[in-house]
């Protein structure tokens, strides 16, 4: 028993520590879209409002979402989950899909 929890608190601990942040976030889109990525970023920071990056985090502890928009121009737009120091990409058709929005009647 005690074992377990030791190795749930472990494991928890990790996940905080590899909580991946901002900067991570940027260097994985230049990486995985090159200069497409950088730009849309530093649109992104033109468009947002204040003296914001255009790239938000919201930190879960274990885990953080990052998004860009929903303050001035831009709408809000997802784009990925970051955990264990790992991101995993947002699509936005595949989740409206799944908030039920594929059977909306168009006009």
């Amino acid at each position: 028993m005690k074992l377990s929890v030791f190795l749930l608190i472990a494991l928890l601990l990790a996940l905080v520590f590899t909580n991946p942040n901002e900067a991570e976030f940027r260097v994985h889109m230049q990486q995985k879209y090159g200069i497409a990525g950088s730009l849309s970023l530093k649109v992104a920071s033109i468009f947002s409002a204040g003296t914001s990056s255009g790239v938000y985090r919201e930190n879960y502890f274990l885990f953080s979402r990052f998004y860009i928009g929903g303050d001035g121009i831009l709408p809000r737009a997802d784009l990925a989950w970051g955990v264990a120091g790992k991101f995993f990409d947002i699509d936005e058709d595949e989740a409206a899909k799944k908030g039920g929005r594929e059977n909306s009647t168009r006009f």
